[in-house]
């Protein structure tokens, strides 16, 4: 009996589904981040400007190549179509872009480089937004778990007043009313867990939905919360910090760095233009399928310069094309300047948010404790037929409120404190 009972709970033991870790905020970011298809999509359009930058530099930096292979299939000497190899003419052609004071090879390099650093903060912004998301969605989810949690304590508490009510009223000691509004206080609490309930199940489908799982599927998820971790004040060179790292502005500043160079290149076109090519030419290439054979004869080099002196009507199109080429480069550094005024702000304005929530969420947790307290003292005194029902069901309400609230507090909080890297360029999903 002793093996077959042993063996019974080796293989009971197997069955037994394994349950699932539960998730914490940096955990479910990168099951999200796996599982999104809105980042696959940023990270192809960031591998698509990367062999673009590639090509760009290759364009720029090297000759480019031409094989052209012609043929005539028809004409009023010979009318049948024919391809005959002494007919097929071949052709290799090499053109070399050494200097042009407009669009030189080096200013094209860099604008494919700051193309190419745009989209990789596009993407990590991307990253960054899927990230928040996930946040939001796990916090959501996390409170409308705590919230079952509250409101089945809140009716427990409730049935215990109707309980009590109900036998007081029995000996004598309360009335019909207070009977009546403890049993309407008992079923409100009861909608209110089924409210809290169906808040999950809405909060559990929209969790499950960026992780690609099955929308009733249950989850577990645990915090640490980051307010232990905080300083206060907090340090005002963050602004410098975000100045530098904020994700936007520095995509706004690549932007202004390829606005200048296009404003230039533009503005030098509007001016005499020198260029100077080198070309290398090649016939009768003895391929396969066509006349000649010998790579050594007719091959051609050529080195050319230009001169070319653009104007309009009296030179007025080139002057008025450069003035308002100078004023797109102004709206934009005007745009930057803007945007560093209210980064600066914002980051400022973020830390008295923190510090405030952060306050409140102490306070929070004080009042929850200490209503804890007086509601577990009422109820005793109560039973007993000491504390009055207004005293017990006021304090029943001040505990259910506080205790929501503190939930939202320290969520919010940890939320403010992801938005405030965001803000200062930081990579939350790291």
């Amino acid at each position: 009996m002793s093996k077959l009972y042993t063996a019974f709970l080796f293989f009971a033991a197997l069955a037994a589904p394994v349950l699932a870790e539960p998730f914490t905020p940096k955990s479910y970011i990168k099951k999200v981040l796996d599982a999104s298809p809105t980042l696959r999509q940023a990270e192809e359009s960031f591998k698509q400007a990367e062999n673009s930058y590639k090509t760009a530099v290759l364009g720029a930096a090297l000759p480019s190549f031409t094989l052209s292979l012609s043929d005539t299939l028809y004409d009023d000497q010979n009318r049948s179509l024919l391809l005959d190899r002494n007919d097929v003419a071949a052709s290799l052609y090499a053109s070399w872009s050494l200097y042009d004071s407009a669009s030189s090879p080096v200013r094209k390099i860099k604008i494919a480089r700051l193309d190419y650093e745009a989209a990789r903060l596009i993407y990590q912004t991307s990253k960054q937004n899927e990230a928040v998301k996930a946040l939001v969605r796990f916090y959501a989810l996390y409170s409308a778990q705590r919230r079952i949690g509250i409101a089945k304590m809140n009716l427990v508490s409730r049935e215990q007043q109707y309980k009590d009510t109900n036998e007081q009223f029995q000996s004598g000691t309360r009335s019909h009313i207070e009977v009546t509004q403890s049993e309407g206080d008992k079923l409100d609490s009861e909608l209110s867990l089924a409210r809290a309930e169906t808040a999950e199940i809405k909060a559990l489908m929209a969790f499950n939905e960026l992780i690609n799982t099955e929308p009733d599927a249950p989850q577990a998820v645990e915090i640490s919360t980051l307010s232990a971790n905080i300083k206060l004040p907090l340090p005002k060179e963050d602004v410098a910090k975000a100045l530098e790292n904020n994700f936007s502005l520095r995509q706004q500043k690549l932007s202004l760095q390829k606005t200048q160079l296009s404003s230039r290149s533009g503005v030098l076109s509007n001016y005499p233009r020198f260029k100077v090519d080198a070309a290398w030419r090649k016939t009768a290439l003895g391929l396969p399928g066509t006349k000649g054979g010998s790579w050594d004869g007719n091959p051609a080099y050529s080195l050319g310069a230009s001169l070319s002196l653009p104007f309009g009507f009296l030179g007025a199109q080139n002057y008025l094309e450069v003035k308002s080429l100078e004023a797109a480069l102004k709206s934009a550094e005007l745009e930057i300047e803007n945007s560093v005024r209210a980064l600066k702000t914002s980051v400022l304005s973020a830390q008295k948010d923190i510090e405030l929530q952060l306050k409140s969420s102490q306070l929070l947790e004080f009042q929850v404790k200490a209503q804890k307290e007086t509601t577990d003292n009422l109820l005793g005194e109560y039973s007993l037929g000491g504390a009055s029902f207004l005293q017990m069901d006021s304090s029943q309400t001040k505990l259910l409120d506080s205790s929501n609230s503190q939930i939202t507090a320290a969520n919010d909080l940890d939320l403010a404190l992801a938005n405030y890297r965001v803000l200062l360029g930081e990579k939350i999903w790291e």
